[in-house]
């Protein structure tokens, strides 16, 4: 998952073209503050879509909620420095350059963000040192900044080892002081994929009053049987079908396919197709360890780790349907509880413009952005999700303990 990261106002400088760029002397300690990390991207597409300097955009968490004022796209950046230098008595002087740091800029309501695929702290910072040792030669390591001194000792052999852990609070500061300068390129883009759809895939049994009956044959005002409120109306019904073209285009559409009793015994009870997005009831005492919660709802594509949950590479096509309730509910579906369509601000863009409106006059309340519905349950981030079932894994603990 992506991060943001907020740059001190004070240490850039915006052209007349538009161009940021650092102030003179801007060290790497100084240049950013903490990461955060997000979801996804809130953009004005509902699909697949390439951003350019001016379009629309803000972090959002896994609930759709934002987590920056709304903010707009300003190009892709590079942030670089001169190569640094520290004396190690006894060894030799050692050449520090923190490798370039790739990634894109946003600007919201007069704050700018370094977006990165990591966080900009120092266990993901890597620089390269470099020295000439006699006999030895040239020696060079790259790595995190936080463990370039031991990755150096190791490279140098025992005998001088010790003398460059001495200096490792040295090599740190060193590199953190590194001055730095960054190169935006006002018309670099950014690739965004759509993984926004949270939905069923037709053929998925749905537990009603009547029975278990196919998602694709449900209609409105059909009484669905929920975990907490009873039997609910379905309110609206939307589905949208990815042929061959559109799954290699997109392939983080594809869909996750959960077999029979991944989750659990007889959970589900035949093998379950739902969408990446679509979260799933996982019932643990480990839930209740990490989110004080025995019940949570996961996405999908978060519990890969565990044995029987996989990507559902072999499907051509597929059609995913979604499914709206006066609330979020939990439902049944081919014996596992999974969640309804959840209308928050990101699951609205992955429905499209005509279906939002349905749903907006449905639900006049969801227009206003600062409304954010009522969750089901517990929703954990991203890394949190992955956490969560990789301990399952580890433990050998079912994710649904009856």
């Amino acid at each position: 998952m992506p991060y943001f990261t907020e740059i001190p106002p004070s240490l850039i400088t915006v052209g007349l073209d538009g161009e940021i760029a650092f102030v003179p002397n801007t060290s790497l300690l100084n240049a950013f503050e903490s990461s955060q990390e997000f979801a996804q991207y809130d953009v004005d597409a509902t699909s697949a879509t390439t951003l350019s300097a001016g379009d629309n955009l803000t972090p959002v968490d896994d609930t759709g909620n934002p987590l920056t004022a709304p903010g707009t796209y300003q190009g892709s950046a590079t942030v670089a420095n001169a190569a640094a230098s520290v004396g190690i008595p006894g060894v030799a002087t050692v050449s520090l350059q923190v490798n370039p740091i790739s990634g894109h800029l946003m600007e919201a309501d007069g704050t700018y963000y370094f977006i990165s695929e990591e966080p900009l702290d120092d266990d993901h910072l890597e620089v390269t040192a470099s020295l000439t040792l006699p006999v030895v030669g040239p020696i060079s390591v790259t790595g995190p900044i936080s463990g370039i001194a031991d990755q150096l000792a190791e490279a140098v052999g025992p005998l001088l080892g010790p003398l460059v852990l001495q200096s490792a609070d040295l090599l740190q500061t060193t590199a953190n002081g590194v001055v730095v300068t960054m190169n935006h390129d006002v018309n670099g883009t950014l690739t965004l994929t759509d993984d926004e759809v949270f939905c069923f895939v037709a053929g998925t049994l749905i537990e009603t009053d009547r029975g278990f009956v196919p998602v694709e044959e449900l209609k409105l005002g059909d009484m669905v049987v929920t975990r907490d409120n009873g039997l609910q109306p379905v309110r609206w019904i939307g589905s949208v079908r990815l042929n061959a073209a559109s799954l290699r285009a997109q392939p983080k559409l594809r869909a996750i396919r959960i077999r029979a009793g991944a989750l659990g015994r007889n959970t589900p009870s035949t093998d379950l197709l739902v969408s990446p997005q679509h979260r799933v009831l996982v019932r643990s005492k480990i839930a209740m360890k990490m989110f004080g919660a025995m019940e949570v709802l996961v996405a999908a594509k978060q519990l890969l780790q565990v044995e029987g949950v996989d990507i559902a590479e072999d499907l051509t096509e597929i059609e995913y349907f979604h499914i709206l309730f006066d609330r979020h509910e939990v439902v049944n579906s081919n014996g596992a509880a999974t969640e309804s369509l959840y209308t928050g601000a990101q699951a609205l863009k992955s429905v499209g413009r005509a279906a939002r409106e349905e749903i907006f006059t449905l639900f006049p309340m969801l227009r206003d952005a600062g409304f954010t519905p009522e969750t089901a349950r517990h929703l954990p981030s991203g890394r949190q999700s992955r956490k969560l079932a990789v301990r399952h894994a580890q433990h050998g603990r079912p994710l649904v303990q009856h």
